[in-house]
């Protein structure tokens, strides 16, 4: 057994071990479906951070920016960055005020409808569902290349690894997990960045390295990156489609939202949201530069997907490399648990809405609805219908298109009514998924403004707006709408803004660095270049 195989074995082992030890902490509902409501900072940003990143962002994101997108990426992130604040300040902290253990209870508590909560439950499993596709894909990926094993094998292997911890562990489980391993993946990229630098010349010397190579991708240290046979402006176009559809996503989606159930208080909300735009800019950064610093040593790669597999095969000592790709396989592990605890809560406790007799029983049904979940997605991922990054991207668009409107509007409006919002949400999601289907089987030419996620939120909106005419809202949604605005006591010491002020201050000083580091490293050097 070579090392790198070992390596992944005793990181299944450990996860799975720790998933055990989570499990035995869990005493009920709360604590299996959110974490008792009592997450830290440390924890609800670890969590959010490890289950938006996965294998998609490893292997996905690092071969876009291989190919030639890094600057498109860059754009991508800045706008998602700035989801993660938006959502925290205008809907996280009021979904935590509703006290529900899932995303569509709150839109069915909110708009007194049991149809709006198997509508939006049905969305969060599409979606989630081929979320998760995509991440056990890329962990089979993964083991496959590091083991020698069969797909099947290796799929089969991972598959076993998050059922296990999911089923029994819950929410409590992946955001202990998720906080381990995001704090392991985090420094273990940081120390072997220096490695994968260093052999393509150095950091200080990588962008002239590129710039004078002839085999690095057209476009690769432009604003617009490569254009792959289109046109610049549809190059920034789609890279300013996909920011934010993300921005959307992480603002009010169920796996990166719906983390918010779980804090401490609604300052662990804001400071948390701050702490995952720093790390979705500053740290991706990091990664997608040690991605481009592959070019130089090993130009077209067949399966770019591998690239910073090879790198930790190639050119980092062996243990170094062995550790980066644990990490990288804890991430897509991590990710796969929240994608399916998430699906089976929605499954059990939204769209059957069954009458449990105990919480013990509801917690055997989840599991079993987990368990029946896990097995669809392996039978699925066995099939390798699609890349890693185009299933994830086509899953984010779902949750967008569909109830981005809707969820902003049940904090923020005072005329969307229940009727307005089921149709603005099944708007959305079949509006999208038909311009969708047009887009990829008919061929018709959807692309910037007329981007099928575009029009299924105009759609949304339209209809959500045209839904609310004539209508009242009943006592009921303006009781609960006014009762999610009102400040728990809890939330007002005043140490507490003054700590959170503070994240703020931190925030806006990234800002400039990041800059700063981008205009005098990046964009000044390349025009002078350009210039000779």
């Amino acid at each position: 057994m070579s090392i790198y195989a070992a390596g992944v074995l005793v990181s299944i082992v450990v996860f799975v071990l720790i998933g055990a030890y989570a499990g035995m902490k869990v005493k009920g509902i709360d604590d299996y479906y959110v974490c008792g409501r009592n997450a830290p900072t440390l924890f609800i940003t670890c969590t959010l951070f490890a289950s938006m990143l996965s294998t998609n962002g490893f292997m996905g994101d690092t071969a876009f920016s291989y190919g030639g997108n890094i600057t498109t990426m860059l754009l991508l992130n800045t706008l998602c960055a700035g989801g993660y604040v938006i959502g925290g300040l205008f809907f996280g902290r009021y979904i935590r005020r509703a006290m529900v253990n899932t995303m569509p209870t709150y839109f069915s508590n909110r708009f007194n409808s049991l149809r709006i909560r198997r509508l939006a439950a049905m969305i969060t499993v599409a979606s989630l569902f081929a979320y998760l596709i995509s991440v056990l894909q890329g962990t089979g990926l993964l083991m496959e290349t590091l083991t020698g094993y069969s797909r099947i094998t290796c799929l089969l292997i991972a598959w076993v690894g998050i059922t296990l911890f999911t089923f029994y562990s819950g929410a409590r489980g992946s955001v202990l997990t998720d906080t381990v391993m995001c704090l392991f993946f985090l420094g273990i990229t940081i120390f072997a960045g220096p490695y994968v630098f260093e052999a393509a010349g150095g950091l200080e010397n990588l962008l002239d390295t590129l710039a004078r190579n002839p085999e690095t991708p057209p476009g690769l240290l432009d604003y617009h990156g490569n254009p792959r046979g289109g046109s610049e402006f549809d190059m920034v176009f789609y890279g300013i489609t996909m920011g934010i559809i993300w921005l959307v996503t992480v603002a009010v989606s169920p796996w990166q939202a719906g983390r918010n159930l779980m804090a401490r208080n609604e300052h662990v909300i804001l400071r948390s949201s701050v702490m995952m735009a720093l790390l979705t800019v500053i740290f991706l950064l990091y990664l997608y530069l040690m991605s481009i610093s592959v070019i130089p040593v090993n130009p077209a790669m067949d399966q770019p997907e591998k690239v910073m597999i090879w790198a930790a095969m190639e050119l980092m000592p062996p243990l170094v490399g062995v550790a980066l790709l644990a990490g990288i396989l804890t991430a897509g592990l991590t990710s796969a648990c929240t994608f399916l605890s998430v699906v089976g809560f929605s499954l059990s406790s939204d769209i059957l809405n069954i009458k449990f007799a105990s919480e013990k029983s509801q917690l055997r049904f989840t599991r079993g609805m987990m368990l029946l979940v896990s097995l669809l997605s392996l039978m699925i991922a066995s099939m390798d219908m699609a890349s890693i990054r185009v299933i994830a991207w086509f899953a984010s668009t779902i949750i967008a298109a569909s109830w981005g409107y809707v969820a902003f509007a049940s904090v923020w409006s005072k005329k969307l009514t229940e009727r307005g919002a089921y149709l603005a949400m099944a708007g959305g999601f079949f509006g999208y998924m038909v311009a969708k289907l047009l887009k990829e089987l008919a061929g018709v030419p959807l692309v910037n403004l007329f981007d099928p996620f575009f029009i299924g939120v105009a759609i949304s909106i339209v209809l959500g707006i045209w839904g609310s005419k004539g209508q009242t809202k009943t006592i009921e949604e303006i009781t609960y709408q006014d009762k999610i605005h009102q400040i728990p006591a809890s939330e007002t010491v005043a140490a507490e803004y003054v700590r959170s002020r503070y994240y703020g201050w931190i925030m806006v000083a990234a800002g400039v660095l990041v800059s700063t580091f981008l205009i005098y490293y990046w964009a000044i050097p390349y025009n002078a270049l350009l210039s000779q």
